[in-house]
């Protein structure tokens, strides 16, 4: 995937057009929000889909391995509902269409999955987060064996680029406070986590559990899928968890108690070793200096893309009041054992 969040130029009319052409489908048609790929939602209530037309720079390899991945996970089942793509009247899941400038760019669709997102749910319970974390251990555990050779890419969003990506773009952040918080974790993170990465256990994950790409049923009572494959990459486990437990936390009056939530339900599934559990609250901080950082590299590359501003300001407020948390008691409420 690229690392440009700039969007594909298309309006809705073009999208009408392309889903009429390809996919023989009409409908009511409105821009759903998309970081990098040009999302338009199309149909009636109860037969929906979404016409996806990828950034430009994406790689095809990447949208069929997500296919592959769509497949596996609906023959076992991990979430109550998986968006498998649509063929087009070609038959191809993965379709090419151009934008008036002349750019290609891959397009697909897929069923829209019915639900409310995390994030719209106030104070989710200690059960909802918990099934959060089981039904990312199951997705991993499905992924156990799963290889593809576009998985291994560069991409921003990937914790193994941390450090790079602090380098990259710290500067740009607003305030001198701001720098010297993600200075403080780096520091931290080079002691603590860096001599420790080759005991830790490598995986397919999906690498964005974050709370507009969880979705749970209108009680929110229990989580329906998990939507939004694009930045899936092989990385370390933990990492898995570690994600959805930081998005967890904004905006929570007891922001450790939500993650421990979430890393429980995950460790329920499947166990985390203790270096994992060590070193939870060390990638934890470290995903949100990486937040920041990669917020501000996106506000100057797309200014007007306000959904690139969700979490924006609640990361930087967990990310002040991390830095006062004392390092030993967050890794003992963190602690699923």
């Amino acid at each position: 995937m690229s690392d440009s969040c700039v969007l594909p130029g298309f309006d809705a009319t073009e999208a009408a057009a392309i889903a009429k052409r390809l996919f023989a489908l009409e409908g009511p048609l409105k821009q759903l929000d998309g970081e990098r790929d040009l999302n338009f939602l199309i149909g009636d209530k109860g037969s929906r889909y979404v016409l996806k037309i990828a950034n430009v720079d994406e790689s095809p390899a990447m949208l069929e391995c997500q296919h592959q991945v769509f497949e596996r996970l609906a023959e076992t089942r991990v979430f109550p509902e998986v968006a498998t793509a649509r063929a087009s009247v070609n038959g191809r899941l993965v379709e090419t269409v151009y934008s008036q400038a002349g750019h290609e760019h891959a397009c697909r669709l897929m069923p829209f999955i019915e639900g409310r997102v995390l994030a719209e749910v106030d104070n989710p319970s200690a059960a909802l987060l918990e099934d959060l974390g089981r039904r990312l251990a199951r997705l991993d555990h499905a992924l156990a064996s799963f290889t593809h050779p576009a998985l291994e890419r560069p991409l921003l969003w990937k914790m193994d680029n941390a450090l790079d990506v602090l380098a990259s773009f710290k500067a740009l952040l607003a305030t001198q406070r701001e720098r010297d918080l993600v200075e403080y974790f780096e520091a931290g993170y080079r002691e603590r986590v860096l001599p420790r990465l080759g005991d830790l256990r490598r995986a397919v994950i999906h690498n964005d559990a974050n709370r507009a790409n969880v979705l749970v049923d209108d009680s929110g009572a229990r989580v329906v899928s998990i939507i939004d494959f694009g930045d899936m990459v092989a990385s370390w486990l933990v990492v898995e968890p570690v994600i959805a437990a930081t998005y967890a936390m904004l905006d929570r009056d007891e922001p450790l108690r939500a993650a421990a939530h979430v890393l429980r339900g995950y460790h329920a599934e499947l166990p985390l070793t203790a270096i994992e559990i060590d070193l939870v609250f060390d990638f934890i901080c470290m995903r949100l200096c990486m937040s920041v950082c990669i917020n501000a590299h996106q506000g100057v590359l797309e200014p007007d893309n306000l959904y690139l501003l969700t979490d924006v300001e609640p990361a930087r407020q967990l990310l002040g009041l991390t830095r006062e948390i004392d390092a030993a008691a967050a890794r003992t409420i963190l602690s699923p054992e």
